[in-house]
């Protein structure tokens, strides 16, 4: 159906239509939260029923849009997931959404969490009920060590190669992610990092080999026009739900 919307209705109108229906959805699952993001300003914390704990965001655009998609509708849980997980890998963790979610929905789960960006704060802060199962990293996934900067723009932050003396990112590889695994085994990889994305799963990935299901949004055409293949010859089955792809391994 929303396909279909998308396809015969203007742009504008579809994405009123879209936001009316995400702010009802918030309003069955929080009517004082909905009110809120109709007419509220600054930070807001309130209790969401797919949370374990209570959830703090801000009253701008990008908070809205990702509580309203994440948290309310549970888009990033909403293709097919594995049955149960233990060790999840949140790659673009913004204010903890996703996080928060994963951890609600899988109770014996740890997730290591990666937000380069100043929305790190924020996560930490909504995280720290959940303890020693949200790790939290002030860094970036990267294909390969190396010098980069942020570029701080709400859920569009991006890491960008560093020149001049700027205060530089801490860079995780994937194999370095793997060894924090207690199996070995990635059982989620959840990846939104804004075009990062294509490097990192560029051919050869070896570690691929080693991850159970990926959950992510794409960003750019060439990104949409080959992760997909490649993740199919890795063995991934390759399924879309709203703007994510749900990819899971065909013995998983």
């Amino acid at each position: 159906m929303n396909r279909l919307l998308k396809a015969f209705l203007p742009f504008a109108v579809f994405k009123r239509l879209s936001m009316a229906y995400s702010v009802f959805c918030t309003f069955l699952d929080s009517p004082a939260a909905a009110t809120s993001m109709v007419c509220g300003e600054g930070e807001r914390r309130y209790r969401f029923r797919r949370l374990l704990y209570p959830f703090s965001y801000r009253l701008t655009e990008s908070d809205r849009n990702v509580v309203m998609q994440n948290v309310v509708r549970g888009e990033c849980v909403g293709g097919r997931l594995p049955p149960s997980a233990q060790f999840i890998v949140d790659g673009g963790g913004y204010i903890g959404d996703s996080t928060a979610v994963f951890l609600s929905l899988y109770p014996g789960s740890i997730c290591l969490v990666f937000e380069p960006s100043g929305n790190a704060d924020l996560a930490e802060k909504n995280l720290a009920p959940y303890g020693s199962r949200a790790i939290l990293k002030r860094a970036m996934l990267s294909r390969n060590q190396g010098a980069f900067d942020m570029i701080e723009a709400g859920t569009g932050s991006m890491a960008i190669p560093a020149i001049g003396p700027q205060k530089l990112l801490e860079v995780w590889t994937m194999a370095e992610v793997l060894r924090q695994s207690p199996s070995g085994t990635i059982d989620i990889l959840k990846l939104d990092i804004e075009g990062a994305e294509y490097e990192i799963l560029r051919p050869p990935t070896p570690w691929l080999a080693s991850v159970n299901c990926i959950v992510i949004e794409l960003h750019g055409e060439a990104a949409h026009r080959d992760i997909p293949v490649w993740l199919s010859n890795a063995g991934f089955t390759v399924e879309r739900h709203r703007s994510l792809l749900f990819c899971n391994r065909l013995s998983a």
